[in-house]
């Protein structure tokens, strides 16, 4: 479920570019070395060129995939081969941003 949650601040080197930062949840992006409990940063932005990953909103909840649009279809694409596209019609789709960093914190 999308909804804001501030977990923490970071202070970013000035060449990160970011307005916000979702923690991962799941493992559909494991083939670009995003995992579980990863946290990536995103630029605020209301469209994504084919084939970069950012994060959308569909319905309620706020995903990261690798974006693509095709005959005014959207396919959000995870990096991992167990799902299958997400398939919306452009209206039912909104882009929130294009990933440019992650964070993996140890414990």
């Amino acid at each position: 479920l999308a909804e804001q949650n501030i977990e923490d601040y970071f202070n970013l080197d000035k060449k990160i570019k970011a307005d916000f930062c979702l923690r991962i949840k799941g493992d559909s992006m494991i083939n670009v070395n995003i995992l579980d409990g990863d946290i990536v940063f995103i630029k605020q932005q209301e469209d994504l060129d084919n084939g970069e990953i950012g994060a959308a909103l569909v319905e309620d909840s706020a995903t990261l995939k690798r974006f693509y649009r095709m005959t005014g279809e959207v396919y959000l694409q995870a990096e991992n081969p167990a799902y299958k596209p997400i398939v919306i019609s452009k209206g039912e789709v909104r882009v929130l941003g294009k990933m440019v960093a992650s964070l993996r914190q140890y414990k």
